[in-house]
């Protein structure tokens, strides 16, 4: 349900006009991009005070009334992706006044928390094509990945910095950054940490497994 605001917090997000104007309905979020499921808070303002509200997008549906400035606040969860691959989605979001009939829009953006590489059979150390999505909560910092095999740390691979706003970045780099690689099971860890520490948060983990092929 919509949550009522203070007043003083709608004027503080309120779109400053000349005096006595007629102020046009807004509506905004507190971040230009969230993780799936992620709560994402939606803030209005220039309804009728005590107007009906009801807020919708894809996956997304909420109602309730403005306070006395015409204002409202409330927290919804952002829509999933329907897949696992790293992505990134635009979705419009809309408030509309019952009473009032005025309405707003905004846009924001939804990223999966994960990573991939291209496929194709490859040597391991042979260069790929490494997505990254999601890897936004440490803005500035840059993606390691941890590689390890049989309980050991074999490298820690700097992949480089994702861009805002959704912590996205690709880049071309071996599948398995060491020279003599074992065969077996091998997982990767990905997060912000310079050497493996497997308490990161946040974290993604990934496996995969080396076959020795006859020549």
């Amino acid at each position: 349900m919509i949550r009522r605001i203070a007043p003083v917090v709608v004027l503080a997000a309120a779109i400053l006009g000349p005096a006595g104007a007629a102020r046009a309905a807004t509506l905004q979020t507190n971040a230009a991009c969230y993780l799936e499921k992620q709560t994402m808070q939606v803030a209005g303002t220039g309804f009728s005070a005590q107007d009906p509200i009801t807020l919708t997008g894809p996956q997304i549906f909420a109602s309730g009334a403005a306070d006395g400035t015409g204002g409202f606040l409330t927290a919804v969860a952002a829509p999933l992706l329907g897949t696992i691959s790293p992505a990134t989605k635009t979705f419009t979001v809309t408030a509309a006044g019952g009473t009032s009939g005025a309405s707003a829009s905004v846009d924001v953006q939804v990223a999966t928390f994960t990573f991939g590489t291209s496929s194709g059979v490859k040597a391991p150390s042979a260069k790929r094509t490494w997505s990254f999505s999601g890897f936004l909560q440490k803005p500035g910092a840059a993606i390691y990945g941890h590689f390890r095999h049989g309980g050991k740390t074999y490298a820690n691979y700097r992949f480089g910095v994702p861009k805002a706003p959704c912590g996205t970045l690709s880049r071309n780099a071996p599948g398995i950054p060491v020279r003599q690689v074992p065969a077996g099971r091998w997982t990767v860890q990905v997060d912000f940490e310079k050497s493996y520490d497997k308490r990161a948060d946040p974290r993604v983990t990934s496996s995969t497994s080396v076959f020795t092929t006859l020549r």
